[in-house]
């Protein structure tokens, strides 16, 4: 009976524990409910059209900074502005050439004057190597106008080296030829009757002198010869025993056949002066140059320089050189006895 008892306790107790729990339960606050999540809907199955292209999603928006595309135009909004097409390169002009100044180089010494001719004016004598500007041509060509320290000058053709001369035009307002005075005519005496020559004693006859000892000019070795790629010339003088120069003596010049004859201080380059640029340019290679003196064929033309030949003998030994390169000779020097 006590053990039935004891059971009886016990279970009352744990009746009255559960009660309580209940009780407690039912009285708090119950606690929200977690929500269930989304349900997330299934591809919808796309079929693949005919040729078997499969439509690709569109491009990805570009970052901020670059190139954007512009979206082609909905339906009944505007279209976007056409861009404009991008600027065509202009070919550049080629630049018009400027047209070659025309100058000439003085080959020696030369006299300038103050219009065409030996009978005009000296203005002044320059040294070989000046340049000048040349400013117009005589009508036959034989002279040039330079621009001579602002005034015009007028120079011989045959002393000079020109280029540019296809520019030149033949000059205008030239200067009247200066007119020589009358000259009076002097009275010559008449000259005295030379006493007769007493007969010279019989002597034996001398050898014949060595060569150029009989001419009336010697030949000084007093030439020098430098290259000259543009032109090839020979200038020299004729001067006396004294060393003085010599007007109006004629040098000839021969190569291949007798060529020209030049009197000295006759071309307006100075006193005892002579000169010749006989090829126009570079003498062809191995060309053989003889210069002597001869006489003079009668009265030469205004600048000394004729091509009509007289007698030809040589009157003095000959200046011999053959040219294997373009080359000036200049201070070729005849003396007379």
């Amino acid at each position: 009976m006590a053990n039935q008892f004891r059971l009886s306790r016990i279970g009352l107790m744990l009746l009255a524990l559960w009660l309580s729990i209940l009780a407690a339960g039912c009285g708090a606050v119950a606690p929200q409910a977690t929500p269930l999540p989304t349900r997330t809907p299934l591809p919808t199955f796309t079929p693949t059209p005919e040729g078997g292209v499969i439509a690709q999603p569109p491009a990805p928006a570009q970052p901020s900074g670059q190139e954007q595309t512009q979206p082609p135009a909905q339906e009944g909004q505007p279209s976007a502005p056409e861009q404009p097409a991008p600027p065509t390169d202009t070919p550049t002009p080629e630049p018009t050439p400027t047209p070659q100044v025309a100058q000439l180089v003085l080959n020696d010494n030369v006299n300038i004057r103050s219009g065409p001719g030996t009978n005009y004016n000296l203005l002044g004598t320059e040294r070989p190597g000046s340049t000048y500007r040349v400013t117009g041509r005589s009508p036959d060509g034989a002279w040039w106008r330079i621009d001579y320290n602002g005034r015009e000058g007028w120079v011989f053709g045959q002393l000079v080296t020109v280029t540019g001369a296809e520019s030149v035009a033949v000059a205008q307002n030239i200067p009247p030829t200066p007119v020589p005075p009358t000259p009076t005519n002097t009275p010559v005496p008449a000259p005295a009757e030379p006493a007769p020559a007493e007969p010279a004693p019989a002597e034996p006859q001398q050898p014949a002198p060595p060569s150029g000892d009989n001419y009336p000019f010697i030949l000084g070795n007093t030439e020098r010869c430098d290259p000259n790629p543009g032109q090839t010339y020979f200038s020299g003088y004729v001067r006396d025993a004294n060393n003085n120069p010599v007007n109006g003596v004629c040098v000839h010049i021969w190569f291949y056949e007798p060529r020209t004859t030049k009197c000295s201080g006759c071309d307006g380059v100075g006193d005892g002066v002579w000169g010749f640029s006989p090829f126009g340019g570079p003498a062809p290679r191995g060309t053989t140059v003889e210069i002597f003196v001869v006489q003079c064929p009668g009265p030469l033309p205004p600048g000394g320089l004729s091509s009509n030949f007289g007698d030809l003998t040589p009157q003095s030994p000959k200046w011999v050189r053959t040219i294997n390169e373009s080359e000036q000779c200049t201070g070729i020097t005849f003396y007379r006895r």
